[in-house]
């Protein structure tokens, strides 16, 4: 039995998988999950959140659905409580690690 869990683990509860870029999930510019999202009107959507670093220092956290919508752009979507607090864990976790 596991006494604590990691960041990815807990994302993972949350339905977000990590997604791999050219084999890598994890490297110096950042790390991205996605999750399948069904609504009750019966609609469906991937979930993407991104943790990204810029040169200059302006770190992001981006949160939007995958694909674009009728006007040719990614509709942004929200986060909850929980998954903004775990995405800043990560945050910080990918700054020490990385050092950005």
């Amino acid at each position: 039995m596991k006494l604590f869990k990691s960041i990815d683990e807990k994302f993972k509860e949350l339905g977000f998988e990590k997604v791999s870029d050219e084999g890598e999930t994890e490297n110096k510019l950042g790390v991205c999950y996605r999750k399948n999202v069904f609504t009750n009107i019966g609609n469906h959507y991937i979930h993407r959140l991104d943790i990204l670093h810029k040169a200059s220092g302006n770190h992001l956290i981006q949160s939007y659905q995958e694909g674009v919508n009728s006007d040719g752009f990614n509709n942004m979507v929200g986060l909850d409580y929980k998954t903004t607090k775990l995405a800043m864990k990560k945050y910080r976790q990918l700054k020490r690690k990385y050092k950005w």
